[in-house]
């Protein structure tokens, strides 16, 4: 969960699923055009099994915590400490803690880490993927001192979790060797210290271990973007158990859990003990491979999304017609498209069938460079996670001309 100018974490990675959206976008009828407001109408007509003053306050809840959650990391900036003892904010730290903690802050992105002794060295902690997007940006004690990073970086091969030796004499935070032997159990009280939101203090946030996995822990603390890379506290030990490195939305995820406490946003960190092996790794190419990654995931959320309507709804999103790689697809239906008559008219079809040629060609012809510059596992492994979406994209592309064109 670091804080992006661009699609989470990430974090919320596209792997947990990809949402289609119209911004922009027209419904193709066989003979006019159909604005995609009539297809909003009629998925709002799927929600009258709520009543009408129940929908609306619960869309004015949303929006008011949206409200309050951004004025809350305004004020935080401004102020220079956190408001009040809520999610987003939580108590200030004091003494060793805030020593260690680091706030990673660039023009791309904003995070969290920290600073701990491992097997007689001192290093920088955080995640893989706030590190890989961290070129050019700052790390800073939350007392003051930048801390400067080698060139190499420690890399896991099964969990996101990076370290990088450096040079420090200050504060560290203590790590559990093993969470077995120091007899961690669900239901104990922990606190995860980081910046929250990206907004550049630290914060305190407390919470209960929910659950337990070989290489992953769930908590309650409900930490946000920001603060992927803080440290997992455990109250009792006084020591780092965990990293918190991702979200899960489970909500609605099907009918069994519906009426679950699992029906939720559910929060993860990965655990720092037992037996971890490390890939080392020139931070110059995680930078690169990491950079390379996000382009792949963006592009296919964007093909993702526009083969989706068009096979679902019939409806051609537009808002990616400035999109850096794949705008240029829109150039004939730009400038030369007749909207009123959609593909009723042989022209229009003969568009149609131009850009999606263009976009299934697009669908393949980074499959081989990406999977040939990414050497990390971290990034590997996710980029073999989200093929399946590229091929779901030809899929969609093609069933979509075979009925319409």
């Amino acid at each position: 969960m670091f804080s992006l100018k661009m699609p989470l974490f990430v974090a919320s990675f596209l792997l947990w699923g990809i949402q289609a959206h119209a911004d922009s976008a027209y419904r193709l009828a066989d003979s006019e055009l159909q604005s995609d407001e009539a297809t909003e109408s009629n998925e709002a007509a799927s929600e009258t099994t709520k009543p009408l003053a129940q929908r609306l306050l619960e869309e004015r809840i949303e929006e008011l915590k949206a409200e309050l959650t951004e004025a809350e990391s305004e004020l935080a900036r401004l102020t220079g400490v956190p408001t009040d003892q809520a999610d987003t904010g939580g108590e200030p730290m004091s003494g060793e803690q805030t020593g260690a903690l680091v706030v990673v802050r660039g023009d791309r992105a904003s995070g969290s880490g920290f600073i701990a002794e491992m097997r007689g060295r001192t290093f920088f902690v955080t995640n893989i993927h706030v590190l890989g997007a961290s070129r050019g940006a700052s790390f800073t004690t939350v007392t003051g001192e930048e801390i400067t990073l080698t060139p190499h970086a420690y890399l896991s091969r099964k969990r996101d979790l990076a370290i990088v030796p450096i040079e420090w004499s200050g504060s560290v935070l203590n790590l559990s060797p093993s969470l077995n032997f120091d007899k961690v159990g669900i239901g104990e009280s922990v606190t995860v210290i980081g910046n929250s939101s990206g907004a550049n203090v630290a914060t305190r946030l407390t919470g209960s271990i929910l659950g337990i996995g070989p290489h992953e822990i769930e908590v309650s603390a409900k930490f946000v973007p920001g603060n992927s890379g803080s440290p997992i506290i455990h109250e009792r030990l006084g020591s780092v158990i965990g990293i918190a490195s991702y979200l899960r939305d489970f909500r609605s995820d099907s009918k069994w859990t519906e009426d679950s406490e699992f029906n939720d946003i559910r929060r993860f960190g990965y655990r720092l003990d037992g037996e971890i092996e490390w890939q080392q790794i020139p931070i110059a190419q995680l930078h690169e491979e990491a950079e390379a990654y996000a382009q792949f995931e963006d592009r296919t959320e964007v093909m993702w999304n526009v083969s989706y309507q068009l096979r679902h709804e019939s409806t051609l999103l537009t808002n990616y017609r400035d999109h850096e790689s794949l705008g240029y697809l829109y150039e004939d239906v730009s400038s030369d498209f007749d909207w009123r008559r959609g593909t009723a008219s042989s022209h229009n079809s003969q568009i149609l069938k131009r850009f999606i040629n263009q976009m299934l060609n697009e669908s393949q012809n980074d499959l081989v460079d990406t999977e040939g510059l990414l050497q990390i596992e971290f990034y590997r492994r996710n980029y073999y996670r989200i093929l399946g979406y590229r091929e779901n994209v030809r899929k969609n592309l093609t069933n979509f001309a075979d009925r319409r064109l």
